[in-house]
């Protein structure tokens, strides 16, 4: 197996390369988008290849993917799991090759690779979909992947959850221990390596390498590798995506005294009521979280607003965005909701 990436994800792929005990694929960082990924296609001595995007994450019976991929002929194959439609194509390797050559003719690199090849060239030369038991655990889709980490909070004990354990890899290293401050207070949570706690964690799930400062909440929330929060923050029904940027230790990210969130609220977005919901705050990578910055219940923030933007905010209501593209009040989001140029 080869995970791909792009160059632009460097740095991922030499944490990937070093993440298992055992190997389990080889990362190759690819150069020159659907044009590069033809020749690596052409190199492999594979007669079949499969393709497929990490923005699902699901378990199969090996038996039946592995009769699905012996019946795969000179045609593309779009995979089902437990008739689910996920990010997976089968075909032989001469015909994908000739299929991708054809493509990366045309494409003028104005789409990401995966755009390009997922929603583009392979799913117009879809021929047959094929359908494999499974159980999908994620698929590109944030509210789920919220919901999936809350629900192992209640079921680490459960049968699904320790199949699903028992078929990962072990990893290389098992990572810095984690640490909850005298004053500090963990319930009903999940913590993964290097963790440090002087405040309160509740029904929540902290990734490695986040902190959370004295006098802070974090309540029935998902807190991605690397977020640094404040002292006196309260984070509430939110799921904050990594943090990578480089920045001094002591800072925090999500600043002092700030509120993202609430405890409970059944409120949409107002500029994506599909993909956020039920009252969840989102804060994008790398946030940059001003102290005594509020964000309501179902809010979004994008990654890469600067905290400058949010200093003039200050108070982002329910259901309201900032994003990137434009910065403008959006009608009908309410006054704290704006784009960034």
């Amino acid at each position: 197996m080869t995970l791909i990436l792009e160059d632009a994800a460097r740095d991922t792929a030499l944490a990937l390369s070093s993440r298992w005990k055992k190997p389990v694929a080889r990362v190759h960082l690819l150069e020159n988008g659907l044009a590069g990924l033809v020749r690596l296609i052409e190199s492999t001595e594979a007669d079949r290849v499969i393709l497929a995007s990490t923005a699902c994450v699901f378990l199969v019976d090996a038996e039946a993917l592995r009769e699905q991929i012996l019946e795969t002929g000179d045609h593309v194959v779009k995979l089902s799991v437990a008739r689910t439609p996920v990010e997976v194509y089968i075909s032989r390797r001469e015909h994908l090759s000739r299929l991708l050559a054809k493509a990366a003719g045309h494409d003028r690199g104005r789409k990401g690779l995966r755009e390009t090849l997922f929603n583009g060239a392979l799913h117009d030369a879809i021929e047959l979909i094929g359908d494999v038991p499974g159980d999908i655990l994620f698929q590109n889709d944030l509210m789920e992947y919220y919901s999936s980490n809350i629900w192992v909070i209640a079921n680490c004990e459960s049968e699904r959850f320790h199949a699903a354990l028992s078929r990962l890899p072990e990893l290389a290293d098992k990572g810095a221990e984690s640490h909850i401050a005298e004053r500090g207070s963990i319930r009903n949570s999940w913590l993964a390596s290097g963790v440090e706690v002087e405040g309160e964690v509740e029904d929540s799930i902290l990734f490695p390498n986040v902190v959370i400062r004295r006098n802070a909440l974090v309540s029935r929330s998902v807190v991605l590798t690397g977020n640094h929060i404040g002292s006196g923050t309260e984070i509430q029904s939110a799921l904050i995506l990594p943090f990578t940027a480089e920045m001094p230790r002591p800072t925090p990210n999500i600043g002092d005294h700030c509120a993202i969130g609430a405890r409970s609220s059944t409120l949409k977005n107002a500029d994506f009521p599909t993909q956020i919901h039920d009252g969840i705050a989102v804060v994008g990578m790398n946030a940059d979280i001003p102290n005594g910055f509020k964000a309501e219940a179902a809010t979004y923030i994008a990654p890469g607003v600067p905290a400058t933007v949010l200093r003039r905010i200050k108070i982002l209501k329910k259901g309201g965005s900032v994003l990137r593209d434009r910065f403008a009040t959006l009608p009908g989001a309410g006054n704290g909701s704006g784009t960034m140029p």
